[in-house]
């Protein structure tokens, strides 16, 4: 009868400390959802702005497309 009355103890401390914790997760990310979205939106902008300023992939000495003809 002990051990059965401990061990719903420690399942009500368990299910609590679960509903407490999504709780002040749900009130955490309410109130730093701004400051999420303002760093991801500065990050997307830095990130296009990069690929503008390299220069061509392929080098001078590559040849141009040719279009395949077979030879008889």
């Amino acid at each position: 009868m002990l051990s059965f009355l401990l061990f719903i103890v420690i399942l009500v401390l368990v299910i609590g400390l679960i509903i407490i914790s999504t709780v002040l997760g749900f009130i955490r990310s309410i109130f730093s959802f701004g400051k999420q979205s303002k760093q991801a939106q500065n990050s997307d902008s830095e990130s296009f702005e990069q690929p503008s300023t390299k220069s061509k992939i392929f080098d001078n000495s590559e040849g141009e497309y040719v279009d395949y003809e077979e030879i008889k």
